[in-house]
C-alpha cells in the first residue's frame, strides 16, 4: 500500500504553542501585547493629595499652639490679679482721660479716685486736699523713682512731680507698720522701675499707696490690693499725664538731703 504524505498544514509550527489557558481557534483573541511605556502612563505625583495634607497638618498645628498659648496665659495670670481687660477703659468723657477714673482701678475695694486737672511746675509750697498728695502742681524736681526705697520722708512737692511721670507711691507710718511688714515692702519696690517707698509722718494707716489721681490705704502689707494697685496703674498711658517714651523716672539731679517735709527741692 501507498503511504499518505503527512498533512503538512496540520503540524504544529515551532514557536506557535499557545500560552496555557488561552483560546485557539476561530474567534480566539490575539495575545495582549505590553504597550511601551509612554510619558502618558508614567506614575505622576499627588500634589494635590499632598496639599491637601500639608493644610490639614498645618490648620493642627496651629489649633496646638492657639491651646498651649491660652494654657500658658491662664497658668501664668498677671502678678496683681487685676481684671487686665478693663484697664483701658474710662468711666466718664473728658478730653483728657486721666481725669477719667480707670475701670479696673474702680473695681479694686477702697481705691478712691481724684480729677486732678493742675499740674503746673511751681517754686512755692503747695497745699494739697490729700494726705499723702495724689496730683496736682509741684517742683521741677521729681523724686527718683527707679524702684528707690527712702529711708526718710521726702517733700510733697518732689513726690507729686514722680507721680506725673507715672510712677505708684508707697508711704508708710514707722510708728504703726511692723519692721517685718516693712521688709516686705522695702522686697515688693526695690529695683522696680516707677515705684517708690517712704516713710510719711502722721500717715492714718499702716500704709497708703497714690499714683495720680488714685489712693489707697490698707493695713498689711501683705494685702493683696496692694499689688492689684500698682498693676493696674503704675505707669498706665490713660492716667499718666506725662506718658511717653522719653520720660523717665531717674532723676539724678535730685537729693534726698534737701527734699524734707515742709522744704521741698525747687
Amino acid at each position: 500500500m501507498a503511504q499518505r504524505k503527512p498533512n503538512i498544514s496540520a503540524q504544529k509550527r515551532p514557536g506557535s504553542n499557545p500560552p496555557p489557558g488561552s483560546k485557539t481557534g476561530p474567534g480566539a483573541r490575539p495575545p495582549v501585547r505590553k504597550p511601551n511605556k509612554s510619558i502618558v502612563n508614567q506614575k505622576q505625583t499627588p500634589w494635590g493629595l499632598i496639599g491637601v495634607t500639608a493644610a490639614i497638618v498645618a490648620f493642627a498645628v496651629a489649633i496646638v499652639v492657639v491651646v498651649v498659648t491660652h494654657k500658658d496665659k491662664k497658668a501664668a495670670p498677671t502678678s496683681a490679679g487685676a481684671d487686665v481687660s478693663k484697664c483701658t477703659k474710662m468711666i466718664g468723657n473728658n478730653k483728657t482721660t486721666y481725669l477719667n477714673e480707670l475701670v479696673c482701678a474702680k473695681d479694686i475695694s477702697g481705691v478712691k479716685f481724684y480729677s486732678i486737672d493742675q499740674r503746673q511746675h511751681v517754686t512755692s509750697l503747695v497745699t494739697y486736699p490729700q494726705s499723702p498728695p495724689v496730683g496736682g502742681n509741684h517742683s521741677q524736681y521729681w523724686a527718683d523713682c527707679t524702684g528707690t526705697v527712702y529711708t526718710e520722708p521726702i517733700a510733697n512737692e518732689n513726690a507729686v512731680h514722680m507721680l506725673e511721670h507715672g510712677a505708684v507711691w508707697i508711704t508708710y507710718n514707722a510708728k504703726t507698720l511692723p519692721d517685718s511688714q516693712l521688709t516686705t515692702l522695702q522686697t515688693l519696690v526695690s529695683g522696680q522701675d516707677r515705684e517708690a517707698l517712704s516713710p510719711y509722718p502722721d500717715l492714718s494707716a499702716p500704709i497708703s499707696l497714690q499714683s495720680w489721681g488714685y489712693q489707697l490705704f490698707v493695713n498689711s502689707a501683705s494685702d493683696p490690693r496692694i499689688k492689684e494697685f500698682i498693676n493696674a496703674l503704675r505707669y498706665n498711658p490713660l492716667t499718666t499725664p506725662e506718658y511717653s517714651p522719653g520720660v523717665t523716672c531717674s532723676d539724678p539731679a535730685f537729693d534726698p538731703s534737701k527734699s524734707t517735709p515742709g522744704h521741698p527741692q525747687f
